[in-house]
């Protein structure tokens, strides 16, 4: 019998001076793959990559299977205006030469649009035009929180994208729980998630689904409020967080885990082995 390949559980982690320190700190919580941004903690500006960093973090990567780019959040690729177009192409390629797998988006608001829907249509000529010749890294849209004028908190968001997209098999998708709770979705009773999943599939595809965002938060179904909470602290809970993780739909797809600051190293290896230990 073949042993089929264990399912990837991992962290994002905090940059607050180099990507290099930053893998060197992934390497000693082990966490076989990582998410980030690019920009320090601060939010304020982009790291700095010298040659000499940039080979040290190809040095370090060997160590870790999948590097996942979060794009920051001055990105909004579907506004009108000040969409941060250069931003995205600036992590793009940066991404690209410090060897990430993924990166991440918020697909953005209609910012400057008459309604959603036009925002949809800019975010898919952004995509299309990027699809065209990126071929090295996957991108990986990621339903949020918010509502109004904000493109995927409602899942039909995706499914109008899709059909917008020029080459819909290049593009990936990541589930955020405490998204989807706060957007209204019920994602705690096992009939809820059921439901939520099956929309899921009906909007982008099983196999479209890239990445799992298992995320917990202290706030209100549908109070369109993007704030994570530890694990055991928030109004999900704990069952029903490892009910989804290993729902039909989302077994073996990865999982990142976006947890507030921790105190030090050590409780943040100690929740990522917790939620390792729920893969069944």
């Amino acid at each position: 019998m073949v042993n089929k390949e264990k399912r990837k559980i991992g962290l994002h982690l905090r940059l607050t001076d180099t990507l290099s320190e930053l893998l060197e700190k992934a390497v000693r919580l082990q966490t076989p793959i990582m998410q980030c941004f690019l920009i320090t903690q601060s939010g304020q500006r982009y790291a700095e990559f010298s040659e000499e960093e940039i080979k040290k973090c190809h040095e370090l990567r060997k160590n870790i299977d999948a590097l996942y780019l979060h794009a920051s959040y001055w990105v909004n690729l579907a506004g009108c205006q000040r969409n941060g177009w250069r931003n995205f192409q600036k992590e793009l390629e940066l991404g690209k030469q410090l060897g990430f797998s993924h990166i991440i988006i918020h697909p953005g608001s209609a910012t400057g649009c008459e309604n959603k829907e036009q925002g949809i249509d800019y975010l898919a000529r952004a995509l299309n035009k990027t699809l065209k010749t990126e071929t090295d890294i996957k991108i990986v849209l990621e339903n949020t929180a918010h509502a109004r004028k904000t493109v995927g908190g409602n899942l039909h968001d995706f499914k109008q994208l899709l059909e917008l997209i020029d080459q819909p098999d290049k593009i990936g998708f990541c589930l955020d729980t405490a998204h989807a709770h706060s957007y209204g979705y019920d994602v705690i009773t096992e009939k809820g998630q059921d439901i939520f999943l099956n929309q899921v599939v009906s909007s982008i595809g099983k196999e479209r689904i890239n990445l799992l965002h298992i995320n917990e938060t202290q706030e209100k179904c549908g109070s369109y409020i993007d704030k994570h909470a530890d694990f055991g602290k928030g109004a999900i809970g704990n069952e029903a967080l490892k009910r989804f993780m290993n729902h039909p739909v989302c077994k073996d797809v990865p999982v990142i885990l976006e947890i507030p600051l921790m105190e030090n190293e050590q409780k943040e290896h100690e929740v990522l082995k917790e939620i390792t230990g729920w893969n069944e």
